[in-house]
């Protein structure tokens, strides 16, 4: 017993030995040195505790990208002219960050071979994007809108008199405010169809440029390049 006890004796002795070394060591250090400890010592703190942590992971998602394209119709209002009907097509990206908020890249294009029987041809180029929210889902169906600006160009023509009218383009900032609604059908594939008051601007019969009001209907094809990933 008695060896025992002088082993822990000088057990405790070496501990305590060890302890003042490194108690003057630590007090040498400085600033730098003891922060740098510290912050060691939260690192090894957090890791301990991410690797003893229990339960289920908490779910997070990823982007949603879906490419689009299909028949669009416009119908365009020439002050004090009439109103024209043009067909063409669109086509659209959409990436979604979570089930409710996305933003898509649209763009147009609606073509006519005779402007308010001028017979001349006109187009409405467009190129808009934007966030797109969806506030309701079923199933297979949901309903969404949008709030989209860009740029457009419009090639028209006006008439000026019985006999002449005026023919030219011009692009100016543009904007789009609608909704509609897309239904999944197969596998990637669905559908979707979409109304949108588009903000527009052409030159009027003096040579002015003016605002001009559109309403477009589009129906399209999706495909889903990638649906939402949890994790």
């Amino acid at each position: 017993m008695a060896l025992t006890y002088r082993d822990c004796q000088s057990a405790q002795s070496v501990i305590g030995k060890i302890e003042m070394k490194m108690k003057m060591k630590f007090s040498q250090l400085g600033a730098i040195g003891k922060l740098s400890v510290f912050a060691l010592l939260l690192v090894v703190t957090a890791l301990a505790q991410n690797h003893l942590q229990s339960g289920p992971p908490v779910a997070a998602y990823g982007p949603a990208i879906d490419v689009s394209a299909g028949y669009s119709y416009l119908s365009s209002t020439i002050p004090s002219s009439g109103r024209v009907g043009l067909n063409g097509l669109a086509a659209s990206g959409r990436v979604d960050f979570s089930p409710r908020w996305g933003v898509t890249a649209d763009s147009g294009y609606a073509h006519t071979s005779n402007i308010l029987g001028t017979g001349q041809n006109g187009f409405i180029l467009s190129l808009l994007g934007g966030p797109v929210f969806y506030p309701w889902e079923r199933r297979n169906t949901r309903l969404f809108v949008h709030a989209l600006a860009g740029a457009s160009l419009v090639d028209s023509a006006v008439p000026v008199t019985s006999t002449n009218y005026l023919h030219g383009w011009v692009a100016r900032p543009s904007y789009a405010l609608g909704g509609g609604v897309e239904h999944s059908v197969w596998g990637p594939f669905g559908l979707r169809v979409a109304g949108d008051y588009l903000r527009t601007s052409y030159v009027d019969s003096t040579n002015v440029v003016q605002p001009q009001n559109n309403l477009r209907v589009t129906a399209s094809i999706v495909f889903r390049l990638k649906e939402h990933a949890s994790r």
